[in-house]
């Protein structure tokens, strides 16, 4: 919707027929002008449908003529490149008065400067359109409507109309940011593992004060009969052999 001559090949093969008129709404190249990479989701040959967008002070739509019975998809193509906080641009998406899409953030879903597409299905069934649950008159032209909220203002980058089922759409790969961002903070949570020293160190036990050697000391209640019997055998034997000296010597 960006481009000013509303063509555009698009890298899954959808052209974009300039068939929408693009005077509803105010044309913005800003994610074009600073460069916005979009690298992280987005082939860089879809990249300008994310940089270049449509946005109004109020709400704003397009008319999409559609003349035979089929199952279709609409294809919102979005990227938050002036905003860098939540709840800053908040709007809502009605189509044929229907709303389809309320309270869109497109920060919230995806965060700065990264592609991001909204899908709404929907059923052409003689003079009936078929959204979900509800089934509202149809006279050939679909009316899609950006509806502002007290939040900025409505925009769009680029929309696609699709023939076909949402399960046929392409679709954008998987945004890898997330993953990083929570396998980073898994890492950070985690605490830090510290290293078994005990498992190849053996244990070191306190140190043993060092024995002294000291003179054992008399037990008082110790039974030391025993250590006495040398002394009396000796003197039994020296008492009687003085007595036999003394008795000779006083015979002779």
């Amino acid at each position: 919707v960006g481009r000013r001559d509303g063509r555009f090949i698009m890298l899954a093969g959808i052209t974009t027929t300039g068939r929408l008129s693009v005077s509803s709404g105010i044309n913005a190249e800003y994610g074009g002008v600073h460069h916005i990479p979009l690298l992280a989701r987005v082939h860089p040959q879809d990249r300008i449908l994310y940089q270049t967008e449509r946005y109004h002070y109020d709400n704003f739509g397009y008319n999409i003529p559609i003349h035979r019975n089929g199952d279709y998809v609409i294809i919102l193509k979005f990227s938050e490149v002036y905003f860098r906080t939540s709840n800053q641009k908040v709007f809502d998406v009605r189509l044929n008065n229907q709303p389809v899409i309320v309270g869109l953030d497109i920060f919230s879903k995806v965060g700065f400067g990264t592609a991001h597409d909204e899908f709404v299905s929907f059923k052409i069934q003689d003079n009936s359109l078929l959204i979900g649950d509800y089934k509202l008159a149809f006279e050939g032209n679909l009316h899609l409507e950006f509806v502002k909220t007290p939040y900025d203002n409505p925009k769009v980058n680029a929309i696609v109309l699709y023939e076909g089922t949402i399960e046929e759409v392409p679709k954008l790969p998987p945004l890898q940011q997330e993953d990083d961002e929570v396998i980073q903070e898994e890492i950070i949570q985690e605490e830090p593992a510290k290293p078994d020293v005990m498992q190849d160190t053996p244990q070191q036990q306190p140190a043993q004060p060092k024995k002294v050697s000291r003179p054992k000391k008399a037990n008082p209640y110790e039974d030391t009969s025993a250590q006495y019997w040398p002394i009396l055998i000796s003197i039994g034997i020296f008492l009687p052999t003085v007595i036999l000296l003394y008795n000779r010597q006083k015979a002779g």
